[in-house]
């Protein structure tokens, strides 16, 4: 199961006082797809709610707040606006580039999806680089460009001669 289904039956379970965020090493950690924007953006169809999150917690204190205190803050919310969960919203992430775009003219019945799915694991994959030159994409390679300087030992009455130029000025 994923975090998102975990966390959207426990959210509405609809058991505030007794409950317990199930997986919190999945949930509660720091690069957990449950973020604290998340949290507050699930409501945008959900008038009265969506106006008072936006009103007093979409600032930058809001990242300050324990992610923990959050979610049951946000499900006590849902459990006191008697919020269902057709009412939520959902976003998908939509995957746009060169593999996508191939694998969509090449596989067109299948939903966008599942070939952001069928991306994200040829990216996992260890053979991502030869799945690319099937497709014909190109991966561009990154080069470190070393600068090379030679040490080079010159006298400094070379190196203002090399350098300045001597100008005389003549006075009228």
């Amino acid at each position: 199961m994923n975090e998102y289904k975990i966390f959207m039956n426990w959210l509405f379970d609809d058991n505030y006082h007794n409950s317990e965020i199930p997986n919190p090493e999945l949930l509660l950690k720091y690069n957990s797809p449950i973020t604290h924007t998340y949290l507050i953006s699930l409501f945008v169809k959900c008038g009265k709610l969506n106006h008072y999150l936006d009103e007093y917690m979409n600032n930058i204190n809001l990242r300050y707040i324990n992610k923990k205190e959050l979610m049951f803050y946000i499900k006590k919310c849902i459990i006191e606006n008697k919020i269902k969960k057709y009412q939520i919203n959902y976003f998908i992430y939509k995957r746009r580039d060169k593999l996508f775009n191939t694998l969509k003219e090449r596989i067109p019945y299948l939903k966008n999806e599942d070939i952001s799915l069928l991306c994200e694991q040829i990216d996992r994959s260890d053979e991502k680089e030869s799945i690319y030159q099937t497709f014909g994409i190109v991966i561009p390679k990154k080069q470190k460009i070393k600068k090379i300087k030679k040490k080079v030992n010159i006298s400094l009455k070379d190196f203002i001669k090399n350098n300045f130029s001597i100008v005389t000025v003549e006075e009228s």
